[in-house]
């Protein structure tokens, strides 16, 4: 693995780091800042990566959480690495996190749980300038109806975004999370005990050989997922031309003078294209 090129936003090392006994004050810092939960009482909270959700039918897809904490007084926070776009993936995330309020007040009917959920968004899903987004359940007059549930955005485009008033922890979290260069890193947190060892942790986990072959796993895994999406989106953009093209030609038919070979060279069209819309 190239400590150039490091990726905490892959879904093995993020899951790898979060739960990592090295990093847990760093974590606990963050999530601090970001829900205002007592420090000593994520402390004390259970540090899960990769959590298998409870299945309500036997054909339902299995659903796993990137991170979560389970905390003692029924509170549940869950974290989700959201890399690369995705429309579906906030529902996605929500549908996960509902499940779990639902889990957790079948088993807990007399002590209503709450659950957060935490995006890390890195693309911006609400295309916003704003750094940090919270959602609670409102009626139509905005009302919050319910506390168990809260869902919280941390759009790392946007964490360095001076209009707002960010919180330095998350602001340092997200930076550190979003950097592949450990060398960089280094210089960025000398003489910060925390994130110096964080990153002495991820120079530990580079060297685990099993998680070395996961990590490279998903990276190609995300290359070809990104390289597959261009595709698409160069397609997309290709015919989309094409077709204004198309419209643009047909147009042109009303003209009295002009001819087939003219309207090709204004549309890029063949003369062929042109005949058959003819």
């Amino acid at each position: 693995m190239d400590l150039k090129n490091i990726n905490l936003m892959n879904d093995v090392l993020f899951k790898a780091f979060m739960c990592h006994e090295n990093n847990r004050e760093l974590v606990v810092d963050f999530l601090h800042s970001v829900t205002g939960i007592e420090k000593e009482i994520l402390r004390r909270g259970v540090f899960i990566g990769g959590e298998e959700i409870q299945k309500r039918r036997i054909s339902t897809k299995k659903q796993m959480t990137d991170f979560n904490i389970k905390l003692e007084n029924k509170q549940r926070i869950i974290i989700e690495m959201n890399q690369k776009k995705d429309e579906s993936v906030v529902d996605k995330n929500g549908l996960y996190a509902f499940s779990v309020v639902v889990e957790l007040n079948h088993k807990n009917r007399k002590e209503y749980p709450k659950v957060i959920l935490i995006n890390l968004d890195n693309f911006n899903y609400f295309e916003t300038d704003k750094p940090l987004l919270t959602f609670k359940i409102r009626d139509k007059e905005g009302h919050i109806e319910s506390e168990m549930y809260e869902s919280i955005h941390l759009v790392l485009a946007n964490i360095n975004n001076s209009k707002y008033n960010i919180d330095k922890e998350i602001k340092k979290f997200a930076s550190f999370l979003k950097e592949r260069d450990l060398e960089k890193l280094a210089e960025e947190f000398r003489g910060e005990e925390k994130y110096m060892a964080a990153i002495r942790t991820v120079e530990d986990l580079t060297t685990d050989e099993d998680l070395i072959g996961y990590y490279d796993y998903e990276e190609a895994k995300e290359q070809e997922t990104n390289a597959r999406f261009e595709q698409g989106m160069k397609q997309g953009i290709e015919q989309g031309a094409k077709q204004n093209a198309m419209e643009t030609a047909k147009k042109m038919f009303t003209l009295p003078t002009i001819t087939l070979e003219q309207i090709a060279s204004c549309t890029g069209l063949s003369l062929e294209e042109i005949e058959k819309l003819k």
